[in-house]
């Protein structure tokens, strides 16, 4: 196994759509040696960033549709979710708006409005179907999640008017 480098833009470039954080991902449909290999380095870069909740394939410069999220992955590693092929099948309960942050958009956050619940299908790394239907901040990472597999970030779900905001949280991991 071995670490992935992230991808990550200068603020300057964080809204440029010359970089392949921009690219909508490609479904995975080989789910053989290569691609558990892939996982289990995903799942390495994910652990070794310390206020990581969530990583998707893009992030790494890997164009497909995988996510790795845990958003309690120093207490509970077990419960890493790796979804695959993820589609929305749908957003339900208020309006809720927090701050996200992201590993390829270092050192800020901004405030982000999503729906409180989520409903989707994925498989998980070996190609079984699974639905999953969640709320809260599970919910809120997994659309962010999806959302670097479908070429947004979150700057383009910001509330409007609101500008970028240093986010301390941010080390040297």
């Amino acid at each position: 196994m071995s670490i992935l480098s992230l991808v990550q833009l200068k603020k300057n470039k964080f809204r440029t759509k010359e970089t392949l954080l921009r690219e909508e991902s490609k479904e995975v449909d080989d789910f053989g040696d290569d691609f558990q290999s892939f996982i289990n380095d995903l799942v390495e870069t994910f652990y070794q960033h310390k206020i990581a909740v969530g990583l998707s394939a893009p992030q790494v410069g890997v164009q497909l549709k995988v996510s790795v999220i845990n958003p309690n992955k120093h207490d509970k590693p077990d419960d890493t979710l790796i979804i695959v092929n993820p589609k929305i099948l749908s957003t339900s309960g208020q309006k809720d708006k927090k701050k996200e942050a992201c590993m390829s958009l270092p050192h800020y956050q901004g405030e982000v409005v999503r729906r409180t619940k989520i409903a989707i299908s994925y498989q998980d790394r070996f190609g079984k179907k699974h639905v999953l239907e969640t709320k809260g901040f599970l919910a809120r990472i997994i659309a962010h999640e999806i959302d670097h597999l479908e070429g947004y970030l979150y700057i383009d779900r910001m509330v409007e008017n609101v500008e970028l905001e240093p986010a301390e949280f941010f080390s040297k991991d």
